[in-house]
């Protein structure tokens, strides 16, 4: 299935480090603040009316966030990612610097939702360089966050590559894989047990990434 596969995206938050309590938990608390500042609402009243979008009506919280503070979901993006630093949550992964050391023959492309500077940041925490990656694509690139399509659109126009020579990793199903295997490219969940309804494939670790490639060339 993958034997053609030549250009490997990468979700970041969540993708490049198992999802963390602490972390999410600050993202969270940072995506409350956004409504409580444009609302004007108490926190409890900021996270109840989350809630009450939150998977039930979009599956991305930033979307819902954008859409609750009536802003763009790039708006909001970047506003939450100035709220936390990633680089609390994360530390040297030896086992992801390997990872990518026998992925060198693949070219490697960021797509996360925040603001670039913030991804380029944190991967010297985690081991990575940042010149790891040809292209980052965020909301400040293409004005929207996944699972807009024009994320994925757009990096199919950087590489001009036909769409299934592009394997999409990440660890949402929905957000991460539905729009990416729609426009035809692979897709691989990872961190889960549970095979993904868009996943073309399902791995418990990032770090399986290199096994399930080789043994499909």
């Amino acid at each position: 299935m993958f034997t053609n596969i030549k250009v490997l995206i990468w979700d970041f938050d969540g993708t490049l480090f198992k999802p963390n309590e602490g972390f999410f938990s600050a993202v969270r608390e940072a995506e409350f603040q956004v409504l409580m500042k444009h609302r004007s609402w108490t926190r409890t009243k900021a996270e109840e009316e989350f809630q009450k979008m939150y998977k039930v009506v979009y599956p991305s919280a930033t979307q819902t966030i954008g859409v609750l503070a009536d802003i763009t979901t790039a708006q909001a993006a970047q506003e939450m990612e100035n709220l936390f630093d990633r680089r609390n949550f994360v530390s040297r992964d030896d086992k992801l610097i390997a990872l990518f050391a026998k992925l060198i023959n693949y070219r490697h492309i960021m797509f996360g939702n925040g603001i670039m500077a913030k991804h380029k940041e944190t991967l010297p925490v985690l081991g990575i360089s940042p010149d790891t990656f040809e292209l980052y694509v965020t909301s400040e690139v293409v004005g929207k966050t996944k699972p807009s399509p024009d994320g994925f659109q757009y990096i199919l126009d950087y590489t001009k590559l036909p769409a299934d020579e592009h394997l999409m990793i990440g660890d949402r199903d929905l957000v991460d894989l539905a729009p990416a295997q729609a426009l035809g490219m692979h897709t691989c969940l990872v961190w889960s047990n549970t095979p993904g309804i868009h996943a073309d494939i399902t791995i418990p670790t990032i770090y399986d990434i290199e096994s399930l490639l080789s043994s499909r060339a």
